[in-house]
């Protein structure tokens, strides 16, 4: 048995190789790649998505410094409750639950909520460096549209 032919020629064909001027007007040619924008893809609404989600990793980190972080201070009952864990003086249980705050609550369990929108903050620092070469770009083209 004879092993199949996997040499060069088999290959697809190759498409026409652009000439020097073809490739010179290319968009976004002499940008580097990280920051290349890419064809059809409106950067300022990237960039308005972006800032909406760094506005939020700001305001619920404001919320949870500030306001939020006053009942959670304020409890102190916590370090008094892991010493009797729930006994009373006589080493029994007392058998009632304590009742929570329903904004204590909440404060807990919105602590580190900020974490999830922090990604945002560098991606819109990348937007907008994309966007700076998506509208530098786009000027130029601009005036070689008014030509045609």
């Amino acid at each position: 048995m004879s092993s199949p032919d996997i040499s060069p020629t088999t290959s697809a064909p190759s498409s026409p190789t652009a000439t020097e001027e073809e490739v010179d007007k290319l968009p976004f040619r002499n940008v580097p790649w990280l920051v290349r924008p890419s064809p059809g893809i409106n950067y300022d609404f990237v960039v308005l998505m972006y800032l909406a989600g760094s506005a939020l990793a700001v305001l619920f980190f404001g919320l949870e410094k500030t306001i939020l972080a006053q009942p959670v201070d304020g409890a102190g009952s916590e370090e008094d409750d892991a010493n009797n864990n729930g006994l009373n003086e006589s080493g029994a249980s007392d058998g009632e639950d304590k009742e929570v705050d329903p904004w204590t609550e909440f404060a807990k369990g919105f602590e580190g909520m900020h974490y999830i929108f922090v990604p945002f903050i560098p991606c819109l620092l990348w937007s907008l460096v994309v966007r700076y070469f998506w509208m530098k770009e786009s000027l130029k083209m601009e005036p070689q549209e008014k030509k045609v």
